[in-house]
């Protein structure tokens, strides 16, 4: 999977994990939801570029591997 592609399926994951939370926690009140749920998709696009870009995934990868001692 090239780059682009691969930072567009990752901010894609990124958004709809960020709803799902955002719903769950936060009460339902639109304004509020907004609130808390704006700034994390403002974020989204910079946590993509890391984990793509930067090797985030590799280095997540490291820390959460079971195969590595």
């Amino acid at each position: 999977m090239g780059n682009f592609r691969a930072f567009v399926v990752t901010l894609l994951a990124l958004d709809a994990v960020v709803f799902v939370v955002g719903s769950v926690v936060a009460p339902p009140d639109p304004f509020t939801q907004l609130l808390l749920v704006g700034p994390a998709l403002l974020l989204a696009p910079a946590i993509a570029w890391w984990l793509v870009y930067r090797d985030g995934f590799a280095r997540l990868q490291g820390v959460v591997d079971p195969d590595e001692e």
